[in-house]
């Protein structure tokens, strides 16, 4: 999830936080966002809705890219043990050049700290995740292209909205994740990691598995100079047919290989045989990508980085594929402030998969996320 600008307004008489705020970025043009929040919800305590420990979140983003409704609330100590249960309803839509993409859904989380020892400090937290998704794709563009994968045959994305809008997906998720930063915005030392797994059944049947692992190293400490790493992989494969679109993955833009345009980096479709004409990125079953990023402090809130992005995604399972694998670098201005986080990223491709890739040497984003 981005994490956006916001804005401050004033905490009401309930002790919640009502926040107004303003986010930007290349790929999600620009878009309000509005918050409720309180960290010492109760549920069942109607009007005043507040002391018992849970946290309660309401939260809408509205722009011409994206659109999202949430509403969450989590108990940190269900049935008075360390086990914390999250429950979230969300309508969150995602327009796309050649389609978009609608996400109806409901989550319940419970997860609890892994301790090798009763007294040890806890390493990470273990837990589960169910979901269920309504999805819907509108506005397909209505087009023939070229997919290789079936010889001489020709397919639409329209037939990917007959095939696969209106389906229900219920994931079920088991997930490890640990969190050692020093600071949620703008850490300069510890790392955030997760491991996940995946099965998916309802119309679409599938499992995915993959990792996210980021470090943040204080290279010179007296001076505020920070490297971060950070490299992430998935893969996944269907159990009938088919994966949908919007199921597959895509590298490609300021979340992560900055210098070529938003989701560009994929397994295509052309408008014609032979790799010619316009094109749709089809998007793979395996990715990959790392980051690195050392930046220093010039001013107060004004740092300077400088950073390289690679990465690849394969057609299939398990398909470390180099075909479509990217290497860009580039140079970028960071304003870390805290109601108002600002990223300026000049990056160009160093290796890219073929001449027809698009290139996106500026991009920017306000709100922080590397």
């Amino acid at each position: 999830m981005d994490l956006t600008a916001l804005v401050k307004g004033f905490t009401d008489d309930f002790g919640g936080n009502f926040l107004i705020g303003l986010g930007a970025g290349t790929e999600s043009s620009v878009f309000g966002q509005v918050m409720v929040e309180e960290a010492n919800f109760d549920l069942f305590s109607p009007w005043r809705f507040r002391g018992a420990g849970q946290k309660g979140r309401i939260c809408v983003q509205a722009g011409p890219r994206v659109q999202t409704y949430e509403a969450s609330i989590s108990e940190p100590w269900f049935l008075d043990r360390q086990l914390e249960l999250t429950v979230e309803v969300y309508r969150r839509q995602r327009w796309f050049d050649d389609y978009d993409v609608i996400r109806n859904g409901a989550m319940v989380e419970l997860s609890y700290p892994v301790k090798f020892l009763p007294k040890a400090e806890a390493f990470g937290r273990l837990g589960f995740s169910l979901s269920a998704e309504y999805i819907e794709m509108t506005d397909v563009e209505n087009d023939y292209f070229y997919d290789p994968k079936r010889g001489d045959q020709f397919r639409m994305l329209k037939e990917e909205k007959d095939e696969y809008s209106g389906n229900v997906e219920v994931p079920l998720e088991i997930f490890w994740r640990h969190d050692t930063r020093n600071k949620f915005m703008f850490p300069s030392e510890g790392h955030t990691a997760k491991i996940y797994g995946d099965l998916v059944g309802g119309d679409n049947c599938y499992w995915r598995a993959g990792f996210r692992y980021r470090q943040y190293f204080p290279v010179i400490k007296k001076y505020g100079h920070v490297f971060q790493f950070g490299i992430r992989g998935e893969t996944l494969d269907d159990f009938s047919d088919d994966l949908a679109i919007y199921d597959r993955l895509f590298l490609g833009g300021s979340k992560s290989i900055r210098g070529v345009d938003f989701r560009e980096i994929a397994p295509r479709i052309y408008h014609r045989e032979g790799k010619h004409g316009h094109y749709v990125a089809w998007g793979g079953q395996t990715s990959w990508c790392i980051n690195m990023e050392y930046s220093i402090p010039v001013v107060s809130v004004l740092r300077l980085a400088a950073f390289s992005d690679l990465g690849s995604v394969g057609e299939d399972a398990f398909d470390i594929d180099m075909d479509w694998f990217c290497w860009s670098v580039g140079l970028g201005i960071r304003i870390d402030l805290e109601s108002f986080p600002i990223r300026l990223d000049f990056a160009v491709p160093v290796v890219d998969p073929d001449e027809d890739v698009h290139e996106k040497v500026f991009s920017f984003s306000i709100g922080y996320d590397f």
